[in-house]
């Protein structure tokens, strides 16, 4: 199955999973905007190039910027739609977004976003039985953060908002 080019001003692909999370709170409606999109994708670029030099010398630090780095892209993509993540839909929210509107041909980035979301949180709260982030786990997180940059800039163009 692949992914569908989006008709102008309209994505379907996913379209009733995220009517779902608007009708549970988890997603709410914004006005769309290509300004915030853009302002989101300089973040997540500044992150990943502020994570870089962290990997080697301070991988709990790098990992939190790529992250979110990470997670302000696939935001950025919410943002052209006119959605956003409320509180009560958090992080997931993002991922199960992404997941639902960018199919099964990119499975890979999303499942790596929700492998980076759940080591970053077992960073941020760890418990004794987490280890500390490693340098190899940095090192590899930046590489997914990296793709999932680079594919939330080559979709930017192609989203419009989402319908109300």
């Amino acid at each position: 199955m692949t992914t569908q080019p989006p008709q102008p001003g309209r994505w379907a692909q996913g379209e009733h999973e995220i009517d779902g999370m608007l009708e549970r709170g988890e997603l709410e409606y914004v006005t769309p905007s290509h300004d915030h999109a853009a302002l989101l994708m300089d973040q997540a670029e500044a992150h990943l190039g502020s994570a870089q030099p962290l990997v080697e010398t301070d991988p709990p630090s790098a990992f939190t910027l790529l992250y979110d780095g990470a997670r302000k892209a696939l935001t950025a993509l919410l943002a052209v739609q006119g959605l956003r993540p409320t509180r009560a839909g958090g992080h997931v929210a993002v991922q199960q977004a992404a997941e639902a509107q960018l199919g099964p041909n990119t499975k890979h980035l999303v499942r790596a976003f929700g492998g980076l979301r759940r080591r970053r949180n077992e960073s941020e709260y760890p418990s004794p039985e987490d280890p500390p982030v490693t340098v190899e786990e940095a090192r590899d997180g930046l590489d997914d953060a990296r793709s999932i940059v680079e594919v939330a800039q080559r979709l930017l163009p192609h989203l419009g908002p989402f319908r109300r």
